[in-house]
């Protein structure tokens, strides 16, 4: 299992290659959005959304999506979101991308998916990574809570014990790709949601940092 994880992570940091700074004005090109849908949604609007700043008028941009496509052009590369209007949303999955200079190819479905620009390829890869991690965590939750209901520690210990396991070399996959993208949306995004330390409180009241993995 760790062999297949760590295999994710060199396949994650060789496609982080280039990127922009957070929130950053584009100087030399846009980013362009080149998106399809289910043509059911035609004539319902789409949102970019910032993920990083507050969402106003000046920084949420819509269109009506027609023949199941639709565009957007952004001139600050930050994070966004992808989502289609609240009322029809349900069976859609939002989509994280980053607005850097190039062009980007999206789909937006039940299971959504973004590539076309480095910051973007990998955080495709490290959508797929995180969706198979769910999956492999999925069983050994369900028979840990069997086992617990049922009075059997030592099954219920040992479901943990694996969980634990896979949260942590997921987190180290997902630190190491942003440590390899450091200063870009994706890098300190990622670094954010998985540090290498936290901060602990100790039985005598003193705050230690301590590692996550």
């Amino acid at each position: 299992m760790k062999k297949i994880l760590f295999a994710c992570v060199i396949t994650l940091m060789t496609l982080a290659l280039g990127g922009c700074k957070s929130e950053k004005r584009i100087v030399n090109g846009k980013c362009h959005i080149m998106g399809t849908i289910n043509p059911k949604f035609n004539g319902k609007k789409i949102f970019l959304v910032p993920m990083t700043r507050p969402a106003t008028i000046e920084t949420v941009d819509s269109m009506v999506v027609a023949d199941g496509k639709f565009e957007f052009t952004a001139d600050t590369c930050d994070l966004r979101v992808i989502r289609v209007d609240y009322h029809f949303r349900i069976g859609v999955q939002d989509l994280l991308v980053v607005t850097e200079p190039g062009d980007l190819v999206v789909n937006i479905d039940s299971i959504s998916s973004c590539k076309g620009t480095p910051q973007n390829d990998s955080l495709q890869a490290w959508k797929e990574h995180t969706e198979r991690f769910n999956m492999e965590c999925q069983p050994f939750m369900i028979d840990g809570r069997n086992a617990e209901k049922k009075g059997d520690i030592t099954t219920a210990e040992a479901m943990k014990a694996k969980l634990d396991s896979l949260r942590r070399d997921y987190r180290r996959a997902s630190n190491a790709l942003g440590e390899s993208m450091k200063g870009t949306s994706l890098g300190d995004f990622l670094l954010k949601q998985f540090p290498k330390t936290y901060k602990k409180k100790m039985p005598d009241g003193s705050i230690e940092e301590v590692p996550f993995f």
